[in-house]
């Protein structure tokens, strides 16, 4: 086959392979494309309607977060040994100083009765040699001091790895985990116990910064919780966060008494902001919002369509929230079924 012949075979085989690759990636895309939810805009979509409200507006703020222990630490073992005195169990409440585990000291106990029959051996040869009137040297009298200081420090020693066997609750709480038994072998660092204090719980918020200076350093304010409808407890900021996340929001922590322990760790609270009432402010439900918080934005039916527009807002409540531009009284927002909604989709409204 002659040269050109070869080039020309060459030239119709890429040809058809790329007209095949071009007609598979053609096909891909309708088919993707088929699969991707289009809104039929000429389907009129169901939404609820709130109208837009001008009145007198209760701006009370309310912040929801979840409890946490005040205090709450893993015990472990300082020493290796065996456990011959276990008497608490998961849940029980504990004092300061109460025993959670006896571990076997026998070894080191007698070793201490022998480091204490040498601190008195020395500390009796001391004592001759000093009330000797000739025949020692002030070698024998250095030495004889040393042996004393040396059994001294070794009973010490001693003494303090005996203190090691016994493990104490810390402080007052709740045994949430345990992780040993009688006759367990436990070794340094091993997890024994869990003991958490919920006499009082921290309570963290997130706040955005518009209202961040709402919060100052021993304040106190009103928490609602679900086990106490209808009833404030009291909280005190304890902890202002100093850098906002990656939302503009800053964590604040209070501390709520619960001395007779109702609450748990794990339960929302919600940290009310009582303020002035606001006359004559225009309000939307807090449904309706869409968008973020730095462009809120809102469906506002015009012609049976739904159009999006941006608005400004300000303060609000736990159901409605202030408009300050980009809405007059009067107009109707969609405030549910907001999911299928695209700017200009036809809309009925259903209660």
């Amino acid at each position: 086959m002659k040269k050109s012949n070869k080039i020309i075979v060459a030239v119709v085989i890429v040809a058809v392979l790329v007209a095949a690759i071009a007609f598979r990636l053609i096909n891909n895309k309708k088919e993707i494309k088929a699969k991707v939810y289009q809104p039929d805009v000429s389907t009129a979509v169901a939404v609820q309607v709130d109208t837009v409200k001008s009145g007198e507006f209760d701006s009370n703020i309310s912040y929801t977060g979840s409890f946490s222990p005040n205090r709450e630490v893993i015990i472990g073992s300082e020493t290796s040994g065996k456990v011959i005195a276990a008497d608490i169990k998961e849940g029980a409440s504990l004092k300061s100083g109460q025993l959670i585990a006896q571990l076997d000291a026998g070894l080191i106990s007698a070793q201490l009765q022998s480091a204490q029959a040498s601190y008195d051996r020395a500390v009796n040869t001391l004592n001759r040699y000093q009330q000797a009137l000739s025949g020692v040297t002030q070698l024998q009298l250095d030495n004889a001091k040393t042996d004393v200081l040396t059994s001294k420090a070794q009973i010490d020693q001693l003494k303090k790895q005996i203190r090691q066997f016994t493990i104490v609750a810390p402080f007052n709480g709740i045994v949430t985990s345990k992780d040993f038994d009688l006759g367990t072998i436990v070794s340094p660092g091993m997890k024994m116990v869990t003991l958490t204090d919920i006499s009082s719980l921290k309570l963290e918020i997130n706040v955005p910064e518009k209202n961040i200076s709402q919060f100052k350093l021993g304040q106190t304010a009103d928490i609602n919780t679900d086990i106490r409808p209808g009833s404030y407890l009291k909280g005190k900021v304890e902890v202002i966060g100093s850098k906002a996340d990656a939302s503009h929001n800053f964590a604040i922590k209070m501390l709520v008494p619960n001395s007779d322990l109702s609450l748990k760790s794990g339960m929302y609270g919600t940290v009310v902001i009582h303020n002035n009432v606001i006359s004559q402010a225009l309000t939307i439900p807090r449904s309706a919002l869409i968008g973020s918080s730095l462009k809120p934005q809102v469906y506002v039916l015009e012609n049976g369509m739904a159009k999006l527009r941006n608005i400004q807002t300000g303060d609000g409540n736990e159901t409605r929230i202030k408009v300050v531009s980009g809405l007059k009284s009067g107009e109707l927002v969609a405030a549910g079924g907001l999911v299928n909604l695209t700017n200009g989709t036809k809309v009925s409204i259903v209660k």
